[in-house]
């Protein structure tokens, strides 16, 4: 690891003091550095223990084996790594090629004047500094995350005990476990996502090892879908306990059902999907929630976007019905399809019904009972209808006025 309380020690083993900079005169340049001699080989390692170089210059002027130095150095298991560097009057490619191999950051010709080698020399000592903070950095994300892991892990634990003390006979409903359940995970999700988001950005500083970006990136992936199937639980467990209340208001619903549609055009797009929609000519005008019917909409019709292959057609359409009420269609006429004996999987919370011969898009598995739940709230009644390999249709009919509305007197 990197300390920067040692970072301003400088050994050089080989070649000539008279062509580095006096060490005193550095000093009072630059109090924090330490330039020290090495007389020896036999002295290298004991003194990289005690003195512990932020910078380990080898010179090649002097030195048999300057290669088996490197080796021995990074073999050795001291209590910080530091940067070397080779200088040399006259280097071969071979040797080059073998230092980096062995992990020199850098071989360089002898420069012409002191001034320049000690520009050289604190720079390196500067880019030792930058990477330190780096890693402290990376050091105290990780951490962050790893608290937050520690926080989804004891809620999972308690979800569990609160699940067991309900099959035990506990007062409350399951509803009511699941919904302050999810509300726990929540926090820590949200907080994993931030550090996750953190660390894939690089937001105090890069990395050294990109495998860090990587992991950031596969953390942050599972959080967001862990999240939306908490988010999705919530919202189920709502309207299951008749938490979530009905805003009925006079609305046309073709306008409505058109104005949601919009939200989904950037998903066909960019899935290569055809999205028609089709409203009636005159306003279609019933009582209900429009914010539920925006989610009935958006549910629906980005399931059928996601499962219809590229290419493919989805329709959403509105149309009256004799008694007043309206019909909303969501057709995907070239999706994969669902098999009838599937089509209960399909509507169960986590249900999601899979093809071994077809790639599904990951989802939560909470769309269609969720958007049930909401049909039924409105006093409607979905219905499905689907043919493997030809596509799927979804019809919901509304009635004219909700359960629970108020028909303006005239």
């Amino acid at each position: 690891m990197y300390l920067k309380e040692d970072s301003a020690a400088i050994l050089v083993i080989g070649g000539d003091k008279s062509r580095y900079p006096a060490p005193g005169a550095l000093k009072r340049l630059t109090p924090a550095v330490d330039l020290r001699f090495l007389r020896s080989e036999e002295e290298l390692l004991p003194s990289c223990r005690s003195r512990r170089p932020a910078l380990l210059v080898v010179d090649l002027d002097g030195i048999g084996a300057p290669l088996g130095l490197v080796a021995n150095v990074k073999a050795a298991d001291l209590p910080v790594d530091p940067i070397i560097i080779i200088i040399g009057d006259e280097i071969t490619p071979q040797q080059r090629t073998q230092a980096v191999e062995l992990g020199v950051l850098e071989v360089i010709e002898r420069p012409e004047t002191l001034a320049e080698l000690q520009i050289r020399l604190l720079a390196y000592l500067h880019l030792r500094d930058r990477l330190a903070k780096a890693e402290k950095a990376a050091s105290e994300r990780n951490q962050r995350l790893s608290e937050a892991m520690e926080l989804l892990k004891a809620a999972q634990r308690k979800l569990l005990d609160q699940s067991q003390r309900a099959e035990r006979g506990s007062s409350r409903s399951s509803s009511d476990v699941i919904a302050n359940a999810a509300h726990e995970l929540r926090t820590p999700l949200h907080a994993i996502i931030g550090f996750s988001e953190l660390i894939r950005d690089e937001a105090h500083g890069p990395h050294k090892d990109p495998r860090y970006t990587e992991y950031a990136v596969d953390i942050h992936q599972a959080a967001t879908h862990m999240l939306s199937i908490v988010d999705g639980t919530l919202n189920l467990a709502r309207a299951e306990a008749g938490a979530d209340p009905l805003d009925i208001r006079d609305i046309d619903i073709g306008r409505t059902v058109q104005e949601s549609a919009r939200m989904l055009r950037q998903l066909a797009e960019g899935t290569g999907i055809s999205l028609d929609i089709k409203i009636p000519d005159v306003p279609l005008r019933i009582r209900t929630d429009p914010e539920k019917v925006r989610q009935i909409v958006l549910n629906l019709a980005s399931n059928a976007i996601k499962f219809t292959p590229r290419g493919g057609r989805v329709t959403v359409e509105v149309a009256g019905l004799d008694d007043g009420g309206a019909v909303i269609l969501v057709i995907r006429d070239t999706g994969i399809g669902i098999a009838d004996h599937d089509l209960s999987t399909a509507m169960k919370p986590f249900g999601q019904v899979r093809q071994p011969d077809k790639l599904h898009p990951r989802g939560s598995g909470l769309g269609l009972p969720l958007t049930r739940r909401f049909v039924e709230m409105l006093g409607g009644v979905l219905d499905i209808s689907s043919i493997p390999g030809k596509g799927t249709v979804v019809s919901v009919r509304l009635p004219p006025d909700a359960p629970g509305s108020v028909t303006p007197s005239t």
